[in-house]
């Protein structure tokens, strides 16, 4: 994240744009898809009690952009459409980001868990993360091979208002019933060794993505109260009153110079705080939501083998007036699970080099900004450190 100042402010840009241009050009290679439309979430604008995202968009082959602004229920509504409107067996789908929280006490609620519960300074809601992951989650969808090519996807970033949209139901049956087919069917010993082996990889892997990013995100929530309380401390610093006394002034001053320091070293960390949510901790987050993605993917092909196994032994058990049924009932399970088989092979392939580049470049930038970030503050340290001398 970049930050404008002299030379005495530490800054670091993360270069997200050409991070998603990266990932767009690594698509193309890979899949051969190029996408119909190149977008940029520019901003987000509070608007009472809703958050407007201001979305940018051009086609590929043409010059010139479109501007459209949607709000997040609205990214929930093409989400939607797209996974009901489409075959989406054997589908790694692109997660829907995590909905943003924006009013007040949520964003106190947050500053509190990142600066500590004693801390009377709130975070600012530049809202740069919940643009980013919906930037990168409208990339994806576009790159895909064929939700890329829905008629809703271009309607949403091309007509002025947002698609017309009605309430999606989240009730407790459907939950409950997905639950019931994962203790049934979760299990399910598979036929094929290639997709026994991922199903495995995908749980395990799965559980150590999630545990990855969480402690990642406690590590920078230490950080964060690490820089809140060296600005304490260079607060308190400045406190001290001259007096009579030269000695004491002498002192004084040279307290003065050392919370100088402790505030280069408290504006680093909040710089290298930044950085590491912008870089790889929101690739983290990102991995762990995908890896959900290749779980539900997996599951959805277990369930139309079962489907297909329970087909191959009813038709066995039929009797003569219903063996057609039947035949035509296996048949039919025999095409979904081959089908979706085949493009779950494709899926994992392209899923697995898709995410080895974005994690490749994701710690490549994450380490410069912490060589850059370490070096500015070290400069600034070095600064204060000779003006502490010159006092004494």
């Amino acid at each position: 994240m970049s930050q404008d100042g002299d030379s005495s402010e530490v800054a670091y840009d993360s270069e997200s744009d050409e991070l998603d241009q990266k990932f767009l050009d690594n698509v193309t290679v890979k899949t051969g898809l190029v996408p119909v439309f190149r977008v940029s979430v520019t901003e987000a604008v509070k608007d009472g009690s809703s958050l407007q995202f201001t979305i940018m968009s051009s086609r590929t082959e043409r010059e010139g952009g479109l501007v459209v602004t949607r709000q997040f229920e609205d990214i929930e509504w093409l989400h939607h459409q797209l996974v009901t409107g489409n075959d989406t067996k054997g589908l790694i789908v692109p997660p829907l980001p995590t909905k943003p929280e924006f009013d007040p006490k949520s964003a106190e609620s947050k500053s509190k868990k990142q600066l500590g519960p004693d801390s009377n300074i709130l975070k600012p809601d530049d809202f740069d993360l919940e643009c980013k992951a919906i930037q990168k989650y409208l990339s994806s969808m576009l790159s895909h091979c064929v939700l890329g090519r829905d008629v809703n996807l271009e309607r949403f970033l091309s007509e002025k208002d947002a698609p017309t949209r009605t309430k999606i139901s989240k009730g407790i049956v459907g939950k409950l019933s997905l639950a019931i087919d994962n203790a049934r069917k979760g299990q399910h010993k598979d036929i094929d060794e290639y997709f026994g082996k991922q199903r495995e990889w995908c749980t395990e892997y799965n559980k150590a993505a999630k545990e990855t990013s969480q402690n990642f995100n406690k590590m920078v929530q230490a950080q964060w109260r690490l820089s809140a309380a060296n600005r304490n401390f260079a607060n308190a610093l400045r406190t001290l009153s001259p007096s009579e006394n030269e000695s004491t002034n002498t002192v004084n001053r040279i307290f003065s110079r050392f919370a100088e320091g402790i505030e280069s070293a408290q504006k680093g960390l909040e710089v290298q705080s930044r950085n590491d949510e912008n870089l790889l901790g929101f690739e983290l987050d990102l991995l762990a939501r995908s890896m959900e993605s290749v779980r539900e993917m997996l599951f959805q092909r277990t369930c139309l083998l079962v489907n297909y196994e329970d087909a191959t032994r009813a038709l066995e058990k039929a009797k003569p007036l219903k063996r057609q049924a039947a035949e035509d009932a296996k048949m039919t399970a025999e095409s979904e699970y081959t089908k979706c088989t085949e493009t779950a092979r494709k899926e994992l392939r392209t899923f697995m080099h898709q995410r080895v580049l974005a994690m490749q470049d994701g710690l490549s930038l994450f380490a410069e900004a912490q060589m850059k970030t370490s070096q500015d503050t070290y400069t600034l340290l070095i600064r204060t450190l000779k003006t502490i001398q010159i006092e004494m």
